[in-house]
């Protein structure tokens, strides 16, 4: 190849290679620009702990500087959100989903604070793209038909939560979704399979309301008062894990919603999550003993014993109306074998909190062991007048009316508790031992099959009623 050929070759190469650094530079500048265009005005942050506006502080000088500005956008956006500043999130997911078009974590917590808006159209264009780039992680999934639901377009939630099935065959969230579909539809027969396969499946932490109206729709109306007599212990409702938005709670600042975060670790038994949030809301309200004592439980159920005395002494000292943190420190040192010291919290408590129901049936329990059972009854008598909606007052003082051979006073309390709470399974068991003890056969038969339809009960118990039966009156029950 003769000089001049090369010298051409090498100039058009050299010209390439500027023409790409100046693009390559421009597009910099454009995504710097983009970054600091994506930066809200900062909300009053007067009542938050500083450490929130020094971070925020840090990440704007960060993306003015054009320092990791993707990264550092991000961390702005978890900020905002985890907060609940959810305009100055979507400002910051806006940038984002420019600079990161393919990271579906933008897409899905945009989509969740335009769905809460009731923005559906907007939500659901971007929860579809986050499904396209990450396909088997199902809360997108269910989001987008939830999002229907909320539309009023059913059909299509019908569809979503079919496919979801389809990869998921047990995902408890379609199988709900899909039965409210067929109740909107009024298809109650097609709905009952549904749930009942879903409170088996979730011990009725899902769909138990549902199910009370598919069985009054029904006409099964026996069925209807059981379960919902089984309401008050089948807890709190669960969301479905959606790591993605858990995540935020990491740059969370509200001891109020990392107490939440960390009973919903709680439930799903990740105990150094649990951990890890409770202690931070400790840190950031260190004056709420209700945090003390949310965290006392947390390691009461890991049988951490002496951790979790200090925690409820502490919930104690700095919230002393608090009554829960005496009741549990009281019957911890019960446990622990320390009668004394626990004799002493409960005082104590009584004291600081003279009309807390719990506190009142502890006492009068401890004087059931005592054989002081007259003071036991007045006790029973104030956790009742304090507490009447709950059944363990009354059946307390039933079961101290009976030791006293007084049956039919203790029967007739035992009556009040099934008032209280229907179906409340130590007052079935009760009843059904009465009629079992006194060879009343319809009586027996009348309260046995009622036990036995209440999941509650222990299978052990009802093994031994059935075997009570037999022995009594010389036939299985059936």
């Amino acid at each position: 190849m003769k000089r001049p050929l090369l010298l051409g070759l090498l100039a058009t190469v050299l010209l390439a290679g500027a023409g790409a650094g100046v693009h390559a530079w421009r597009t910099g500048q454009q995504r710097a620009a983009l970054a600091q265009a994506s930066v809200p005005p900062r909300p009053d942050l007067a009542t938050w702990s500083p450490e929130l506006p020094q971070r925020l502080a840090a990440c704007e000088a960060r993306i003015r500087g054009g320092q990791d500005t993707l990264a550092t956008l991000g961390e702005l956006s978890r900020l905002y959100h985890a907060n609940g500043f959810l305009a100055e999130a979507q400002q910051c997911y806006e940038g984002l989903e420019q600079l990161e078009p393919a990271n579906p974590r933008w897409l899905h917590r945009h989509a969740t604070i335009l769905a809460g808006y009731g923005d559906i159209d907007p939500a659901r264009s971007r929860w579809r793209r986050a499904r396209e780039l990450a396909p088997d992680y199902r809360a997108v999934s269910l989001r987008l038909a939830e999002l229907s639901i909320k539309a009023d377009d059913f059909a299509t939630a019908r569809r979503e939560y079919d496919a979801i099935l389809a990869r998921f065959p047990d995902e408890p969230y379609a199988i709900l979704g899909l039965a409210r579909c067929e109740i909107q539809a009024e298809r109650w027969s097609a709905a009952l399979p549904l749930l009942e396969r879903l409170v088996n499946q979730t011990s009725y932490q899902l769909g138990y309301d549902l199910l009370v109206t598919v069985y009054e729709r029904l006409g099964r109306t026996a069925d209807a008062e059981r379960v919902r007599a089984m309401y008050r212990a089948s807890g709190a409702f669960r969301d479905y894990t959606d790591p993605w938005m858990l995540e935020l709670n990491d740059d969370c600042y509200s001891a109020y919603t990392l107490a939440l975060a960390s009973g919903a670790a709680e439930l799903e038994q990740d105990y150094a999550l649990a951990t890890r949030r409770i202690e931070r809301a400790i840190a950031l309200a260190p004056a709420e003993g209700s945090l003390n004592f949310q965290y006392g439980r947390l390691l009461l159920r890991q049988k951490r014993y002496s951790a979790a005395r200090s925690q409820f002494e502490q919930a104690t000292r700095v919230t002393p109306g608090f009554s829960d943190g005496w009741a549990y420190l009281s019957t911890l040192l019960e446990t622990l074998g320390d009668r004394a010291g626990a004799a002493r919290v409960l005082a104590d408590g009584l004291r600081a909190c003279p009309d807390s129901p719990g506190l009142h049936l502890i006492h009068a329990r401890n004087l059931v062991r005592d054989r002081n059972p007259e003071q036991a009854i007045a006790e029973f008598r104030t956790t009742i007048r304090l507490r009447p909606t709950e059944a363990e007052g009354y059946l307390g003082l039933a079961t101290t009316l009976f030791q006293l051979g007084r049956q039919e006073e203790g029967l007739a309390e035992v009556d009040r508790a099934l008032v209280a709470e229907p179906e409340h399974p130590a007052a079935l068991s009760l009843r059904t031992f009465h009629a079992l003890s006194n060879g009343n056969r319809p009586e027996a038969e009348r309260w046995l099959r009622r036990l036995l339809r209440q999941p509650r009960s222990e299978a052990r118990d009802r093994e031994q009623f059935l075997q009570a039966y037999r022995q009594q009156f010389g036939r299985d029950f059936n």
